[in-house]
């Protein structure tokens, strides 16, 4: 900062101004400072930053197991919110925690030190013991994922809306011919499942399908698709589309078709959720519907930085509709 104010021949404190409040100063001045900035390649020092507001300017972030990342959901999700935070000149520090209790102590910890200034929960679920947590302790956080069992309006939250993605599937199945469509589910209770589901119901109402006996549900494995959708497969009259929860059951229902001499794409129609690497690598294409990961991304760190600005601020939500990406397994080539 002294080299920038030497340089220009201003005091180091009109530096400061350019960097933190520029609007203290004219125009032009600013402009030779900023000049001086970029020439010199000066960037301010984080952790003399962090000492002296004494705000470290990170936001904490469970990174979960591999099997739990949702085919690879939370690695992009924080690939994204990497990016936002860089840009809003905070720092992602990432916590390893395999049950919600150690990511409650971890929280616990790094919050009292002052590793970070406030966190994003990201897998949230009914009845879950981090948000009671944070909500009790005061702790600022961001959700990714709605705190289903939680008053909504009460909280900070960016969310991706599943029922109304899945409503868009089961369209785009009506309109290639198929009448029964089938819903391939998580066990119950799950807030994000269900809401899914309700999409599900909600679109098949609307175009006045039957519903009954189209519904299973099971764990998010390949081997779980392949026989839920297997069982519909081999009853008197089986489903010709199916709308799945996640792609990784999608990707077993692709299986099971094959199994029984079935088309994706020509016999059945198969729709994913997530567009997920299985997705794009299922043969044929998994037909899938993708979430808006960098726009939610940029939603979270935006929440963050007025909620850390201002913490008694009216709560905000923010709900992001899915982009369906069709492939083979609904439309051939």
């Amino acid at each position: 900062m002294a080299m920038v104010a030497a340089r220009v021949g201003v005091s180091k404190q009109t530096v400061h101004y350019a960097l933190n409040s520029p609007e203290r100063l004219s125009p032009a001045t600013l402009r030779r400072v900023l000049k001086a900035v970029d020439e010199l390649g000066y960037r301010p020092n984080q952790a003399a930053r962090s000492l002296r507001t004494h705000s470290p300017r990170a936001v904490g972030f469970r990174l979960f197991p591999t099997e739990l990342q949702s085919g690879g959901i939370s690695a992009s999700y924080l690939y994204q919110l990497s990016v936002a935070a860089h840009q809003a000149d905070h720092a992602v520090f990432c916590h390893a925690a395999a049950t919600d209790e150690e990511e409650i102590r971890v929280i616990q910890e790094i919050f009292s030190t002052k590793t970070v200034d406030c966190f994003v929960i990201t897998v949230t679920r009914n009845n879950d013991p981090r948000i009671t947590f944070l909500l009790e302790r005061g702790i600022p956080f961001v959700a990714f994922g709605r705190p289903w069992d939680h008053p909504m309006s009460d909280m900070w939250w960016v969310d991706v809306d599943g029922a109304a993605g899945v409503e868009q599937a089961v369209h785009h199945l009506a309109e290639r011919g198929h009448q029964r469509i089938a819903y391939l589910g998580w066990e119950r209770p799950s807030g994000l499942g269900d809401d899914r589901e309700s999409g599900w119901r909600r679109a098949m109402s609307s175009l006045g399908l039957a519903t009954r006996g189209l519904a299973v549900r099971g764990t998010d494995e390949i081997s779980t698709g392949r026989e839920l959708a297997g069982r519909l497969l081999d009853k008197k009259t089986p489903p010709t589309g199916f709308v799945c929860v996640s792609d990784t059951l999608a990707i077993g229902a692709l299986r099971a078709c094959r199994e029984r001499g079935l088309t994706a794409g020509h016999d059945v129609g198969v729709v994913g959720f997530d567009d997920s690497v299985g997705a794009h690598v299922a043969d044929p294409g998994l037909t899938s519907l993708a979430q808006p990961l960098d726009l939610a991304a940029r939603h979270t760190m935006r929440l963050l930085l007025e909620l850390l600005k201002n913490p008694d601020a009216k709560a905000e939500q923010v709900l992001l509709r899915p982009t369906l990406v069709v492939r083979e397994s609904t439309v051939p080539l």
